[in-house]
Order: structure tokens, then sequence, then C-alpha cells
């Protein structure tokens, strides 16, 4: 079996990022994962201003350029990273929901081959993504970040089933050590 084969890599991986690209993303994304189940509510704000910041630098950037030239391109860039990463903040809850109604997708999919039934599952998961993301912070990010990292396993060449074995375990783990933290925090705050 090898690692990487190119039916494993369509879920999170485009076919460009194969070989040690694909590895080095892979390894970014495993430890985003990590990072959004174990202490997800802490970090989401964090990344989602970091990931539509560098999405809004690279218009920026491109915007700038045509303008202006290369002092354009500059300020183009921090413009766009500054608006952009705000906009990622005010939309972070839009934001989880359609990251967990992509991944739930792919996941449903990669594990019953149902178009229509992945279709189903990502639409649900996305409605229930924006419906639950503040109230329940903890568990939509351990839930996008088992899913992630159950791409990151299939992509590393394990099984879907023991992938979402092991992303389920994970899943729940950070969520019950997210749920401790916040209850410690709010416990020391009543005292």
């Amino acid at each position: 079996m090898s690692l990487a084969s190119a039916e494993l890599s369509t879920s999170f991986f485009p076919h460009v990022l194969s070989g040690s690209g694909g590895y080095v993303f892979a390894i970014i994304l495993a430890l985003v994962a990590l990072g959004l189940m174990f202490a997800g509510r802490n970090i989401i704000r964090g990344l989602a201003f970091l990931v539509v910041g560098l999405a809004g630098a690279a218009f920026g950037l491109a915007a700038g350029t045509l303008v202006l030239g290369v002092i354009g391109a500059v300020i183009g860039g921090a413009v766009g990273f500054i608006v952009g990463g705000l906009i990622g903040i005010l939309l972070v809850n839009v934001g989880m929901g359609l990251a967990l109604g992509y991944f739930g997708y792919l996941a449903t999919h990669d594990l019953t081959h149902s178009l229509l039934l992945a279709v189903v599952v990502g639409i649900v998961l996305f409605f229930v993504g924006v419906a639950i993301s503040n109230k329940l912070l903890e568990l939509v990010t351990s839930v996008l970040g088992g899913v992630v990292f159950y791409g990151v396993l299939v992509f590393f060449g394990v099984a879907p089933l023991y992938a979402a074995l092991v992303s389920l375990v994970l899943a729940a783990a950070g969520f019950y050590a997210q749920q401790t933290k916040r209850r410690r925090g709010e416990h020391g705050r009543q005292m």
C-alpha cells in the first residue's frame, strides 16, 4: 500500500500537492486539526483571522500591483490582510458551518460512496455548524478538527474506517478536554 495514492489524496489534497509538498501540507493540517480538537475555543478566531487575512492579502497584493505597481502591492497586501482578517473574525460562525459541511461531505462520501447522502450530510452539517457554533464552540471545533484529521489519516494511507474511528476518539477526547478547561475557568471566576 503506497502512501498518498491518487485515490486517497483527492479528499483534502490537490493532486499538485502529492509528494513532499503534500506531506508538509498534511502535517500542517494534522497540527491544525489537533489544535482545533483540543484548544478550538482558544484558537478559532485567530485561525480565522489568519486564513481569511492571507486570502485578503493575496487579493490586495494582486489588485494593488495592477493599480500602483510595487508600492500598491505592499499597501494592497497589508490592507487586504487586515480587512480579510477582520471579515474572518466576523464570519467565523459561517466559516465554521462551511468547513464543517464541506469536510462532513468529504468524509461521508469517502465512507459511503453515495453522492446524494454526502451532499445531504454536508448541508445538514453546514446549518448545524452555523446554528451551534457559539453555543457549543467546543463541540464544533472538536468535530471539525476530527473530520480534518480523518482526511489527513486517509491521505497517509490509513483505511477510511480506521481513520474515522481514530478521529472520532480524538475528537471526543478533545471535546472533553475543552469542556473541562472551560468549566475550570468558570469555576475559578465564581470563587
